[in-house]
């Protein structure tokens, strides 16, 4: 939601690690609708994002994409050896795969949302 911020970041000498976990939704808000609302999506899927490893190098920064399990070490490692530069990893995964634990609106951390092998076992 703001992409503009590489060219800060180009400008400024900002040499930070980028990620962004690239399921082709407004994931957060996917997630809502499928967690709160039935199932009921609208507006959240893109058939046009841009190629993320492109648009960082437009701004004059390295880009990589990952679309294997296999291959996050080495993105990683390459990432943190840049020293001086911003490095944009654009990790593909899953249509709808979920991000927890949330904590939904309005509500405590007591009461988030865990993945399955984060629940208490009430029978354990």
């Amino acid at each position: 939601m703001n992409i503009q911020e590489l060219s800060t970041c180009f400008q400024y000498h900002v040499p930070i690690n980028v990620v962004t976990l690239n399921n082709g939704y407004l994931g957060m808000v996917r997630q809502w609708q499928e967690l709160y609302y039935g199932n009921r999506e609208s507006e959240t899927y893109f058939d046009s994002l841009p190629d993320f490893v492109k648009l960082a190098e437009a701004y004059g920064h390295i880009g990589i994409r990952v679309d294997k399990k296999s291959d996050v070490e080495g993105a990683l490692l390459e990432a943190v050896k840049q020293k001086d530069r911003l490095v944009f990893i654009d990790f593909l995964t899953d249509k709808k795969q979920n991000v927890l634990p949330m904590v939904g609106n309005g509500k405590g951390l007591d009461e988030m949302v865990l993945p399955p092998h984060m629940r208490e076992n009430p029978k354990a």
